[in-house]
């Protein structure tokens, strides 16, 4: 293999995956920052009607709202940018399942319930990584 070939394919390998990691940053951006604007919104409510630390309260209802926030706009955006919808819903599957497990490892006493929330909010965007590399073609482009 000549020298000229390597660099050739090195060059269209970073290209693909700068794709990859271009493409899952504008998946993740609409997610964290509705879940931001849209969580903002619910606990502010939530503090009004009286609720003032819902997240301690109610750990798994709260845990629920924003694997909610954040799947939702994940899945508006990807509707907008006209994506599949089983590409779609496997991405929003991966949020909402990582909130499921996450419920019920802490209803299982595995982790803390305190920390259920946290693990969501730090865990829903690389969560999304899972399908992706499933279909890593898909999120490459389409470059030769």
């Amino acid at each position: 293999m000549t020298t000229t070939t390597k660099r050739t394919r090195t060059v269209t390998f970073v290209r693909k995956a700068g794709h990859f990691l271009w493409t899952f940053v504008r998946m993740c951006l609409p997610g964290c920052l509705g879940a931001l604007i849209l969580s903002v919104a619910f606990f502010a409510g939530a503090t009004l009607i009286g609720y003032p630390d819902l997240i301690v309260q109610a750990p798994v209802f709260s845990t629920l709202v924003l694997t909610i926030n954040f799947t939702l706009p994940m899945v508006a955006w990807m509707s907008f940018r006209q994506h599949a919808w089983r590409p779609t819903l496997e991405m929003a599957g991966a949020s909402v399942g990582l909130g499921i497990s996450l419920i019920a490892l802490g209803l299982l006493g595995l982790i803390p319930m305190s920390d259920i929330f946290e693990w969501e909010a730090s865990l829903c965007c690389p969560a999304m990584l899972v399908p992706m590399l499933f279909r890593y073609k898909l999120y490459i482009g389409a470059m030769s």
